[in-house]
């Protein structure tokens, strides 16, 4: 058994393994170790350690785990930092009203969120409900057809998720959706909403999003919207490679997911162009990290 690891990982062989069970350790030791948490500790030894074919597809995929480490661990950093007189509120809306108004004098987004109607409401909902996952098997199906697109996308993925947590962090702010049912004031217990995503879950009699937008690590993230940044992420990275006959889905699901994020009452449109500039920014970098070049 040790001489196998040894052949995968020489004198580190434990490196994997010890990470998880420190990982583990530490979660426990903060009250928050979860069942997913071990699922995904288990995948992430079993993939190590199979074989090379899986410890190669591991060490592609490190960025996509980073990020999913960084996540879950910024409801602890924001317990040390957030702070009521940082927060954004009405101020975040006068500029979507002064830059991007809409008709009847209000925001472009104030105006999609008054449109709202049940078929909209599932039309907008389905990028919210597959974000998350398509962002995994994109990077997946890209390992296995095009493994330096791969490298590329998954360290674009990084780059912009961490300055997104850094900007969690440095500079909060509300969603729409908390603006209008509270107004300017910042309550920091307030909890996190699934916003117009309520109304699908009640037209479909189930509770996913609610159960989905209760474990999100802080109410007050919306700047930059990474709803927009990951479609982004998707068409630049494949740009270059890429012909006609697939550029215009990318396009499509960009559109998409801006005009879901605004009707939904979750990101004023200031919110999504943050998204975008953070998502070019992580391109840039991830090229000049995986191929030296700017």
């Amino acid at each position: 058994m040790i001489d196998h690891l040894e052949e995968l990982w020489g004198d580190r062989w434990w490196l994997p393994g010890g990470f998880v069970v420190a990982y583990w350790a530490v979660l426990l030791g903060l009250g928050g170790l979860r069942l997913e948490h071990l699922a995904f500790g288990a995948a992430t030894v079993a993939a190590a350690y199979i074989g090379p074919r899986s410890k190669q597809f591991l060490v592609v995929m490190l960025p996509y785990i980073a990020v999913g480490i960084g996540y879950d661990s910024l409801r602890y950093a924001r317990g040390l930092t957030l702070d009521a007189d940082r927060v954004l509120t009405c101020s975040l809306r006068e500029i979507d009203a002064l830059f991007f108004p809409g008709p009847g004098g209000s925001s472009l987004q104030e105006w999609l969120v008054r449109q709202s109607a049940p078929s909209w409401d599932i039309v907008a909902a389905a990028p919210y409900a597959v974000f998350a996952y398509a962002a995994f098997v994109y990077a997946v199906y890209l390992y296995f057809v095009d493994r330096p697109r791969a490298r590329v996308y998954l360290w674009s993925f990084a780059v912009a998720n961490f300055l997104a947590f850094a900007m969690w962090l440095l500079v909060p702010a509300a969603a729409p959706w908390y603006v209008r049912d509270y107004g300017c004031a910042v309550d920091l217990a307030q909890e996190p909403s699934a916003a117009g995503l309520l109304r699908v879950d009640q037209q479909l009699g189930v509770a996913y999003f609610e159960r989905f937008y209760s474990r999100t690590t802080s109410v007050f993230g919306a700047l930059p919207s990474m709803h927009n940044a990951y479609p982004l992420l998707g068409l630049l990275t494949a740009w270059p490679s890429i012909g006609w006959r697939t550029k215009p889905f990318h396009v499509l699901y960009l559109v998409w997911m801006l005009l879901s994020s605004m009707y939904l009452d979750h990101h004023w449109l200031i919110d999504a162009v943050a998204g975008w500039v953070v998502a070019w920014v992580g391109v840039v970098a991830a090229r000049r990290i995986v191929c030296g070049v700017g």
